[in-house]
């Protein structure tokens, strides 16, 4: 008889979502700092374009990878262990799943199906729209009343308005 091994699926506790959408929240402005910089250069390669996005994306998910080993190493004294590591991994390469559908788009472009300008528009609107809905979701799961909710969700588009004209002017 076979012996099949079970594939347990670990589902996250709530403490532990935080982070999987910090860093989501956090390579998708990345994301879109660099498709609107790319946008506004006019002359764009497709294939640049997708090296750009990756690269930043791959770049922020690492970052952010090291940030939580040293902040572990300082706060706790010692490297996380390997279930921790494994965590802390996921969390990473999982942040890379938010230029999936931006990088598909300008691989159209790659193919010539369609110019480089639209695919770009569109990826920007793709990454706007999931940071809207990533805000839209967490503010109205949020027990407020109706019009703080409307505050805060305001607030935010205005706050996300200015970090990413803030990365606009750094990328130039």
């Amino acid at each position: 008889m076979a012996r099949t091994r079970e594939r347990r699926t670990e589902q996250p506790a709530e403490h532990q979502l935080v982070p999987y959408l910090k860093e989501r929240i956090y390579v998708t402005f990345i994301g879109l700092a660099v498709l609107l910089a790319l946008s506004g250069h006019g002359d764009t390669d497709p294939i640049a374009a997708v090296a750009s996005l990756v690269i930043a994306a791959v770049g922020a998910g690492l970052a952010g990878l090291i940030s939580e080993i040293v902040a572990h190493l300082a706060v706790k004294g010692s490297l996380p262990d390997a279930a921790e590591m494994r965590f802390l991994v996921r969390v990473s390469a999982g942040a890379l799943a938010t230029v999936i559908l931006p990088v598909v788009i300008l691989l159209v472009a790659v193919t010539g199906v369609i110019d480089v300008q639209l695919a770009l528009t569109i990826a920007v609107w793709v990454m706007a729209i999931t940071l809207g809905a990533i805000g839209y979701i967490a503010v109205f799961r949020a027990d407020l009343a109706w019009w703080k909710k409307l505050a805060v969700f305001g607030g935010l588009l205005l706050f996300g308005l200015v970090v990413v004209g803030v990365q606009l002017l750094a990328h130039g």
